[in-house]
């Protein structure tokens, strides 16, 4: 296993609410922008809605569950991001990924294309999946909640699974209660310590950010080594604007229509808990097109909360000349 080294694991491993640190790096982003263009360099695949799991805190619990994407029209997509400088994605849900019937051709046709792959998955299937299939992964980040129990087969299958993949970044994700299960907790940060995880997320659940026990979870982690855990949440986040981050990060869901981002689920006021046809930007056979009109913002102020205000705001700015750029 890769050995740990010290990184700004806010900065590193999160994007929601951050400084957007990588796009200020990221030298093709900024010559595309001086351009006029946002490309879609990280693109959110949602391949299917089927779930093996009902979370009481899904944020797509009223979707289609029986909608999944045909894989040539997966393999068409993935082709359209590349030739529009697509570098990384993240197959997320919708529903649970590994529950798409064609996750290994997925898989290798992001691979065929020179796009780096991340993963959000609540890792019950993982060991269903060949060992050749997981090393192809960048980074795997496995979702639990409180209202889920960390122990017995569960916990030895993932064992097995983080020895055989390789190289692949190991997260946790935990979705918090106001009763915080510290069992789970404890566990899921006692298997990343020892089994060299990145790092260890403590989220708010987004339907309750009032809420905020990340104080009463650090007063009963006595005796555990919590420096992988990031604390995430208990913030009440702004209504949109001008929206660029759609274009940079477009979530493809299983309907093929083009979403400005993760949040969609839970930006109206009354959360819809799917991806409603409201905040589509079009068909993602016609991302060309979507792209190409990038330097003109989304309309955001359809979104009662907006979780990427720092990301527009850079990116808005990036697309406008400025003055006196050496006084910085």
């Amino acid at each position: 296993m890769r050995s740990k080294t010290s990184v700004d694991k806010r900065i590193s491993y999160t994007s929601a609410d951050t400084i957007p640190i990588k796009c200020m790096l990221d030298r093709e982003l900024l010559a595309s922008t001086g351009k006029g263009v946002i490309p879609p360099v990280h693109i959110q695949f949602m391949p299917t809605n089927i779930c093996n799991l009902n979370c009481t805190y899904c944020s797509c619990s009223k979707r289609d569950k029986d909608l999944t994407m045909r894989l040539e029209d997966a393999v068409r997509i993935i082709d359209i991001c590349a030739e529009l400088g697509t570098r990384a994605v993240t197959i997320t849900g919708g529903g649970e990924p590994l529950c798409y019937p064609y996750f290994d051709e997925l898989v290798e046709h992001f691979v065929s294309r020179n796009i780096q792959i991340g993963l959000i998955t609540n890792g019950i299937l993982l060991n269903k999946f060949k060992a050749d299939t997981l090393q192809k992964m960048t980074w795997c980040r496995i979702s639990t909640g409180d209202d889920r129990e960390f122990s017995g087969q569960y916990s030895e299958s993932l064992h097995e699974v983080v020895l055989k993949a390789g190289n692949v970044d190991w997260a946790f994700s935990h979705v918090v209660t106001a009763e915080p299960n510290m069992e789970t907790i404890r566990g899921i940060i006692h298997f990343a310590n020892s089994h060299n995880f990145t790092h260890v997320r403590l989220v708010n659940d987004i339907f309750h950010p009032e809420e905020d026990p990340s104080g009463a979870i650090k007063d009963n982690l006595d005796g555990i080594d919590d420096s992988l855990v990031v604390y995430q949440g208990g913030k009440e986040y702004t209504a949109g604007g001008d929206c660029f981050v759609c274009y940079l990060k477009p979530v493809i869901a299983p309907d093929l229509q083009v979403y400005p981002c993760c949040g969609v689920q839970y930006a109206s006021v009354v959360p819809a808990r799917d991806m409603s046809e409201d905040f589509t930007l079009g068909h993602a056979f016609d991302l060309a097109e979507i792209i190409s009109k990038s330097n003109v913002p989304y309309d955001g102020s359809k979104c009662a909360r907006c979780y990427y205000s720092n990301y527009n705001k850079l990116l808005g700015s990036l697309l406008k000349d400025i003055k006196h750029k050496e006084f910085v």
